[in-house]
């Protein structure tokens, strides 16, 4: 199998799992939390490892919502998720009280590039959520400056994630839009919505390290 997910033993606690990703031989570590400190400990982690790279950070950034349960209605967002290198965070707003300043900085530092695909309301969601997020700058829509590892040929703005990351990484990945759309409100997120959000930020993380998103 090219893409697998495992839980890392012992547990830290109910609120605070790990998984290790194998992807395409690759391993990442995902973090899933909706606790403020875990996510703390994370970022402060993070921006340590990648110190040497913070004028030029790039961030895998995704999110994720609770569907809509009325014609009109704004859906909540309910999870954060960001990945730099091989570490990624699953963020569950929806279940946590507060958030830690540290994420708040992290998201405004204009020194940060977050990036990911078909993002346009991202930005747009985060602020709107509970916790009223806001993003320093607006996040690098790769599907505008995907370029494919074969020919350097500009893909069509219109690919789907599926072909982007095949054309850019050179590796296929099955996003399935049925668990795009399923409950992320849930306290205890199953295996596929891990990997499926998980693997989105950790590839946007490597085609936007690619393509230079700092530069764009």
């Amino acid at each position: 199998m090219a893409i697998s997910i495992t839980e890392d033993y012992p547990r830290v606690s109910q609120n605070h799992l790990r998984f290790t990703i194998d992807f395409h031989s690759t391993p990442f570590t995902t973090t899933v939390t909706s606790a403020p400190k875990v996510v703390r400990k994370w970022l402060r982690t993070t921006l340590y490892r990648y110190a040497r790279f913070r004028h030029r950070l790039v961030v895998g950034l995704g999110v994720q919502w609770r569907p809509a349960s009325y014609r009109g209605e704004k859906p909540p967002v309910a999870t954060l998720q960001l990945c730099v290198g091989r570490r990624c965070l699953i963020f569950q707003l929806l279940h946590s009280p507060t958030v830690p300043n540290l994420l708040r900085r992290f998201l405004k530092n204009p020194n940060n590039t977050f990036v990911g695909m078909w993002n346009h309301s991202d930005k747009k969601l985060l602020f709107s959520s509970e916790h009223e997020l806001e993003m320093g700058r607006d996040p690098v829509d790769l599907t505008r400056h995907a370029v494919s590892r074969h020919d350097g040929r500009r893909l069509e703005a219109r690919e789907s994630r599926k072909t982007i990351v095949r054309e850019c990484l050179g590796v296929d990945v099955d996003f399935n839009e049925r668990v795009g759309r399923s409950e992320w409100e849930k306290y205890k997120l199953d295996d596929e919505q891990i990997l499926y959000a998980a693997v989105d930020a950790y590839c946007s993380f490597l085609i936007g390290k690619d393509l230079r998103a700092w530069e764009l």
